[in-house]
């Protein structure tokens, strides 16, 4: 059944683009080109238009007996903040309105399917979270993911990318754990995003603009929490013990997360806000190296997949050790390019 599930979300939305392109043309709803991005030419928004109905379309029709009262909620908040992306692709949002749309969604998840970290399992020797500190890290976790996504797509074709490679792991995750109802809108959102992805990849056609960004980063946040809860609930034998589930989380996400974790940092020491763009993003590095950018978005896509591999390889040893050393590991990666070019300037100054 996530076969059929996964073609279905496949074929619409790959389907439904090229007149979302011209819907896009006709209404003047362009990404401009500035000295920040990388496009020399004005290129339509709304690809997450296409993703969000293709995803919800294949998820309802085949969830449908899974659905308990408490899952409608999800529905309703990706539907709440789907609108304010959409608002934001049509006409910019100020950056505190778009945030009060996803903070809105992300209560309506957290509060009322109770989709939350409740315990962090041990990791660096924290347990059970009180209830309030419950909410209030959970609703930290869902922001960050999802300003996470919407600051890696910025080159053709990455944040797309990188949602597939999510999407599929979660939805192999959550059906070895019994998980039907997440694995289901888990294959759905990976088939929306590859019917997607022909259309985003170099030269672009279409964006998926903040539309897409933010649901995509909404739906894999919401999986971050759900699979951590359920690792402990329902455990399997000979896979991820519930104390090393925040490391195969992390994992999936490695390179939105500590892309942001890094350049909100930079942004910071700067006295910048962490909300105002730059070029210091790791595509845009990689890129300065000289790569092209369908290289730079391939190269993405198998450290990704390699962090992923290398927490399954990893998950029988101490959880807080293989997290710290992931998360070093991640940070050195994003720092070599930094290191290759302050080299290469050396060099041609000497």
């Amino acid at each position: 059944m996530l076969i059929l599930v996964f073609l279905t979300a496949f074929m619409i939305s790959f389907a439904a683009i090229p007149s979302i392109i011209r819907i896009a043309g006709r209404l003047h709803l362009y990404d401009e080109p500035n000295d920040r991005k990388r496009h020399g030419e004005k290129t339509p928004l709304l690809g997450g238009v296409a993703v969000f109905a293709s995803m919800l379309f294949a998820f309802t029709l085949a969830a449908a007996r899974y659905f308990e009262p408490a899952n409608i909620f999800i529905i309703t908040a990706l539907i709440l903040l789907f609108f304010f992306g959409l608002r934001d692709d049509i006409a910019p949002l100020a950056p505190l309105k778009k945030l009060s749309g996803q903070v809105l969604a992300a209560m309506i998840v957290i509060l009322f399917s109770d989709i939350r970290l409740t315990s962090l399992h041990g990791l660096f020797g924290i347990h059970s979270l009180p209830y309030a500190f419950s909410i209030f890290i959970s609703l930290i976790v869902i922001l960050f993911i999802v300003n996470a996504y919407n600051l890696i797509d910025g080159i053709d074709g990455l944040a797309a990318g990188l949602a597939v490679i999510s999407s599929l792991a979660f939805a192999g995750l959550f059906f070895v754990y019994g998980d039907m109802l997440m694995a289901i809108l888990a294959v759905s959102l990976g088939g929306a995003l590859l019917g997607f992805l022909p259309h985003n990849f170099y030269k672009a056609r279409i964006f998926l603009g903040d539309t897409g960004t933010m649901t995509i980063g909404f739906v894999l946040a919401f999986f971050s929490l759900h699979f951590i809860s359920l690792a402990r609930t329902n455990p399997v034998e000979g896979w991820f013990d519930y104390t090393s589930a925040p490391v195969i989380v992390f994992a999936i996400l490695v390179i939105p997360m500590i892309d942001a974790l890094r350049v909100f940092t930079i942004r910071i020491f700067k006295w910048r806000s962490p909300f105002i763009g730059d070029r210091n993003h790791i595509h845009h590095r990689l890129l300065e190296t000289g790569l092209k950018p369908p290289l730079v978005s391939i190269l993405l896509y198998i450290i990704n997949s390699l962090f992923i591999l290398s927490s399954w390889v990893l998950r029988e040893f101490d959880a807080t050790f293989v997290l710290v050393g992931l998360i070093a590991t991640a940070l050195l990666i994003t720092q070599l390019p930094v290191i290759w070019l302050r080299f290469k300037k050396q060099r041609q100054i000497s």
